[in-house]
């Protein structure tokens, strides 16, 4: 059963309901669209270009056994690494800004990427640095940065502020920690070690895509148990402790679940700069609210998904790091949001 109401539709379904606004419901599908036209162009261009007809001939079976390695075995697992990755970043950005009410809380700033960074240096120091022993030092750090984090905020209320300055400060803990690991390594090991902090989706496989997804369909679950305490929580704890909401169950449930996701998305493209600070904020604004998990998921993939595509392209025949474009356009959009926070009167 379903109501109308001015500007959204709230379906019930029993004794539950659900509000769908539709302006976002607009928004999703037109950034899906975009998303899907995104994902064709990166599937059928590259340095061998395919063509769409190609492309969809190798998709179904009826291609030649050429573009169907291309397609199969090169590019479909980058691309789907690339949306899972994208979607998790976007999601956890979208996870730590409804935490802390902050336009500024993101794993970047709050430094899960510097301690993915850690682990992933510890590893290319101290073992024989395979792609997956990387991948899981990195995921080891930053899950214990965010409890780290947790445990410093956890004698008073673990938002806002407080949270973000607490972030800052391990951010700045670990970037000295991180400089050091580099004058420790090998000429070779450093030259691999700047390359993982870049950030890329080169020779991904479909392994790594898998275990991405496995960690976005987990979050997600979590969030959406989450999402009736998380949306009482912008009106304040006390508010939400009246609406029945466990405050500090949801917070730390909540700081946990972003930590994985953006340990996981982190530990397979290396730290892609920016994209879960700029998500959430482009998905609030294409939907007039503070919060939209879905479209903030899907603009994240959409960001990576296109900073891909571009680094493709690359600069004449060569290719760039993904990691190079979605820091050139984050940076940009960084100190455009500090501009407008400032002009709000939002930051002193």
């Amino acid at each position: 059963m379903s109501t109308l109401t001015s500007g959204s539709t709230i379906l019930r379904v029993g004794a539950a309901s659900i509000r769908l606004r539709h302006r976002t419901i607009a928004a999703i599908l037109g950034a899906l669209a975009v998303l899907v036209a995104i994902s064709l162009w990166s599937a059928a261009t590259g340095s061998t270009a395919l063509g769409l007809d190609r492309t969809w001939a190798a998709l179904i079976d009826q291609g030649t056994k050429g573009d169907e390695f291309i397609l199969w075995d090169l590019r479909l697992p980058r691309l789907s690494t690339g949306l899972a990755v994208g979607a998790c970043m976007g999601l956890s950005g979208a996870l730590f800004q409804n935490l802390t009410r902050n336009p500024l809380g993101s794993p970047d700033i709050l430094g899960l990427t510097q301690g993915a960074t850690s682990g992933a240096l510890v590893a290319i120091i101290l073992t024989d640095a395979t792609l997956q022993l990387t991948a899981g030092f990195a995921a080891f750090g930053a899950l214990a940065t965010g409890l780290v984090i947790w445990a410093l905020t956890r004698g008073g209320d673990p938002s806002g502020y407080r949270l973000v300055l607490v972030g800052i400060g391990v951010a700045a803990i670990l970037a000295g920690v991180n400089g050091y690991l580099l004058t420790r390594t090998t000429i070779v090991d450093a030259f691999r070690a700047v390359y993982w902090l870049t950030g890329d989706l080169s020779g991904r496989s479909w392994e790594q895509a898998t275990v991405v997804a496995i960690v976005l369909a987990a979050g997600a679950a979590v969030v959406m148990v989450l999402s009736r305490g998380l949306d009482a929580l912008r009106l304040g704890e006390a508010s939400a402790t009246g609406l029945g909401v466990h405050v500090t169950r949801t917070r730390v449930i909540a700081l946990i679940a972003a930590s994985v996701l953006i340990a996981g998305a982190v530990a397979v493209a290396g730290p892609l700069a920016f994209v879960a600070l700029a998500a959430p904020h482009i998905a609030a604004r294409l939907t007039g609210s503070t919060r939209s998990f879905t479209l903030s998921a899907i603009i994240g993939a959409l960001i990576v998904t296109g900073a891909d595509m571009i680094a493709v392209a690359g600069l004449g025949d060569r290719q760039l790091p993904t990691g190079v474009v979605t820091g050139v356009v984050g940076g940009v959009y960084l100190i455009w949001l500090l501009i407008a926070q400032r002009k709000k009167g939002v930051m002193s």
